[in-house]
């Protein structure tokens, strides 16, 4: 087993030195000021490109590629940033039969990963729960009404003050759903965001200090990525900051807070599907 990773390492290195060589760094901007990233190639990859979530101690990503049948979830120490366990195709079997095959935004909360999950003919779109130390499914399985998430679940989110989920379909969402993970997922209540209105293209959320935020990829000038930021009291939604990736081929994923030193930290997914996948970190102004 050593041997093997040692030769992994050997193959991994060279392609993440290219990686970091050929890719232009992200630009601070007056809200977002990049301060590091950790760089995914190769499997790695594959298991980081879509949601992450952390308990404090490790980072959690998931991934998918549909194309090759694949579904993954992965657990990263953050004191070293080395992937200490990887899971491939987690979900279970009743969802793959029937044609799950992506795994989005996940959310971390009292023990227990929540990751949003999609795919097949009809959408299918439901919410499964995995073991984080072994990353594997727990049994809870919970279906939402395909008619509400006509194009997917791209993102979920707990509150850990409330223990209650938020979600949203991905493309032009007039309607964000809240559901009490503590009480079988019921439907607690939904509505409608004030403030820029209809969430679009959101790939990843997560709570700090019992605000929401959220990962927009937008499609702008290709360039600038937004966080979104949702008031849970007053539903209102603005804009928190504007990232600067410095590329047009970078598609934002899932994103995550960790405090250091009292700060907040906010982690982000970028995914150049060409070379690899990015977690940035950021220090965003006005977030506490």
């Amino acid at each position: 087993m050593r041997f093997l990773a040692a030769v992994r390492r050997f193959l991994v290195f060279p392609v993440i030195l290219l990686t970091l060589l050929t890719m232009p760094k992200p630009v601070d901007t007056d809200t977002a000021a990049f301060t590091d990233q950790h760089v995914f190639v190769l499997i790695d990859a594959l298991a980081a490109g879509q949601g992450v979530t952390t308990d404090g101690t490790y980072f959690y990503t998931s991934g998918a590629a549909a194309a090759l049948k694949l579904t993954l979830l992965s657990k990263i120490d953050i004191a070293t940033m080395t992937m200490t366990r990887r899971c491939i195709n987690p979900l279970p079997q009743n969802c793959e039969k029937r044609g799950n095959n992506h795994i989005g935004g996940i959310s971390y909360y009292d023990g227990k990963i929540y990751a949003s999950v999609e795919g097949g003919d009809v959408c299918f779109a439901c919410i499964v729960v995995f073991d984080p130390d072994t990353l594997e499914p727990t049994g809870e399985v919970y279906d939402l009404p395909n008619a509400e998430y006509d194009d997917g679940i791209p993102w979920l989110a707990v509150d850990p003050q409330t223990g209650y989920l938020y979600a949203s379909k991905w493309s032009h969402a007039e309607t964000v759903f809240v559901y009490d993970v503590n009480d079988g997922m019921r439907l607690v209540r939904s509505f409608r965001p004030g403030g820029i209105g209809e969430l679009d293209r959101i790939q990843g959320g997560e709570f700090y200090n019992g605000t929401l935020y959220l990962s927009q990829d937008t499609t702008d000038s290709g360039k600038v990525k937004r966080i979104l930021r949702l008031d849970a009291e007053t539903d209102e939604v603005t804009v928190a900051a504007e990232r600067d990736v410095n590329g047009s081929r970078i598609e934002a994923e899932g994103m995550t807070f960790l405090t250091r030193d009292g700060e907040p930290i906010l982690y982000v997914l970028d995914y150049n599907k060409a070379v690899g996948v990015f977690l940035r970190e950021y220090a965003i102004a006005g977030v506490r």
